[in-house]
């Protein structure tokens, strides 16, 4: 049991790419150790899961992640595959380097899936950079491509782009960006 959490905390090094759209996390993060706080942790080997329950914290250097349940799936190998927070909100933040502003985001669930590099912000999902903010119902962040998309929650079958033409003021895309000064 001890050696599945010790893959689940390697695991959590990918999470830890969680990385803000501009610029580098923190590059002393990766050197701090990872902390783990739940009111109760489950690794089942079989289905090639841990779950964490209650007010989880991650914390590694600037980094910080939390939730009421955090799910890590990893594969045979032991690499994490998909890594799933769900909260009221669940949140992120970090410091980049060379940044006095965090990095920050929150969402009622936020996912990674590690085999294609995408983080998923849906419901309520916020991402800010200092006085720079984005707000939609789903923000979907490409970290392989460097491309985010924001708009209304897609319905079955429903591409973010058609949800967004139909949509009400509530699923607007609200974007703030604050001039820099001279």
């Amino acid at each position: 049991m001890l050696a599945q959490y010790r893959y689940t905390v390697l695991a959590l090094a990918a999470i830890l790419g969680f990385a803000p759209v501009t610029g580098q996390a923190l590059s002393t993060d990766r050197e701090k150790p990872i902390v783990i706080e739940a009111a109760a942790a489950e690794a089942d080997n079989r289905t090639q899961i841990t779950v964490y329950r209650g007010d989880v914290i991650i914390t590694q250097g600037s980094l910080r992640i939390t939730g009421d349940t955090v799910w890590i799936h990893y594969d045979d190998s032991h690499s994490i595959t998909k890594a799933i927070s769900v909260g009221k909100p669940a949140k992120f933040r970090q410091l980049p380097d060379g940044n006095q502003d965090y990095t920050t985001a929150d969402a009622e669930r936020m996912e990674y899936h590690a085999d294609q590099d995408l983080i998923l912000l849906l419901g309520n999902a916020r991402y800010g950079e200092g006085k720079d903010k984005i707000s939609a119902p789903r923000i979907v962040y490409d970290s392989r491509r460097g491309r985010v998309k924001a708009g209304a929650q897609p319905s079955d079958g429903q591409s973010v782009e058609s949800a967004a033409g139909e949509s009400d003021k509530s699923d607007r895309v609200r974007i703030t960006i604050t001039p820099k000064k001279k």
